[in-house]
């Protein structure tokens, strides 16, 4: 079992405890979960439609009451009320609020006397410090951005700038995926992009959980790979939605709320990160694709529509 330091280290890793203890920290009185979630989603939030926001809300609501604000409470770093639904920030928490700046993380996290190391391997729990993460290797790859995304749920046009950021730096962007509207996303938006349609084995079986939902490998030494949990089974709803000639099925739960409408609850993301060459996850990763990666402008769609023959 992890000790206490190993859990706070770990619970302040991560990007959205950091918020939630930063906007604790800031508040005068104790926050409902209704307003925090609100305030996280705000902060986070690029031009969205009312409904993308409000599925936003109430996953975010969902994800507080269930899983960050107990594990906050537990250690000790924030104090919540599930009963009366309301958090705030704790007088003798040991977080400085100083502390919760990211570029003085590596300090906080010496001051307990544990670095992490090229063998460490992290767990981001929630879609936004996925994404936030995601934007991160774009913003500090310094030769190639590697990425394979396997469904359209995942395309945010609130990461084109940082890609494109980093093409411009002189960064070469790979996107593979075997969905086409995925491939076509790409093409229309970052033009200068190397496409291609992965044919890789621990892929072909979508419908298996947990399932790859995302890589993203930056300059071959940092990595991002998560994986999709099976959603709950009791009132799922499939749909099937047509792309192009394939049929793409996507599952989510519906739950009722109190004033009769229904809310979608997707299938729960969690990702690994590692970093560095000798990385366990890195060097499993860099495996896994071979020499894919050093073959991948042969793979193009554009390599192959040149070619005098169908690819």
């Amino acid at each position: 079992m992890a000790s206490y330091e190993e859990r706070v280290i770990r619970l302040i890793a991560n990007p959205d405890n950091r918020a939630i203890l930063t906007i604790l920290d800031d508040a005068s009185r104790p926050l409902s979960v209704a307003s925090l979630a609100d305030q996280l989603v705000s902060r986070d939030a690029t031009v969205v439609d009312a409904t993308t926001y409000d599925r936003r809300l109430d996953s975010m609501r969902l994800s507080l009451h269930h899983a960050r604000l107990p594990r906050l409470n537990d250690a000790e770093l924030a104090a919540y009320d599930p009963e009366q639904n309301v958090v705030s920030a704790r007088d003798h928490a040991i977080i400085d609020p100083e502390w919760l700046e990211f570029d003085l993380l590596d300090e906080f996290l010496s001051r307990f006397g544990g670095k992490r190391g090229p063998d460490t391997i992290g767990i981001l729990e929630t879609e936004a410090a996925i994404y936030d993460y995601s934007r991160e290797l774009a913003d500090k790859a310094d030769d190639e951005l590697f990425i394979i995304y396997t469904s359209v749920d995942l395309l945010d046009e609130g990461c084109l700038p940082h890609t494109t950021r980093a093409i411009e730096r002189g960064v070469d962007f790979y996107a593979g995926s075997q969905n086409p509207d995925v491939r076509r996303f790409f093409r229309n938006n970052v033009p200068e992009t190397t496409i291609w349609e992965p044919q890789l084995d621990w892929m072909n079986e979508p419908s298996r959980y947990p399932r790859l939902n995302r890589l993203i490998v930056a300059d071959r030494e940092k990595v991002l790979l998560s994986l999709q949990e099976e959603p709950p089974s009791d009132g799922a709803a499939t749909t099937d939605t047509e792309t192009g000639s394939e049929t793409e099925t996507e599952t989510a739960t519906t739950h009722n709320t109190k004033n009769g409408s229904q809310t979608t609850i997707k299938p729960t993301e969690t990702a690994m990160i590692g970093e560095g060459t000798t990385n366990p996850l890195v060097v499993l990763v860099r495996e896994l694709l071979g020499p894919r990666l050093d073959h991948l402008d042969y793979q193009s769609d554009h390599f192959t529509g040149e070619l005098p023959f169908e690819p």
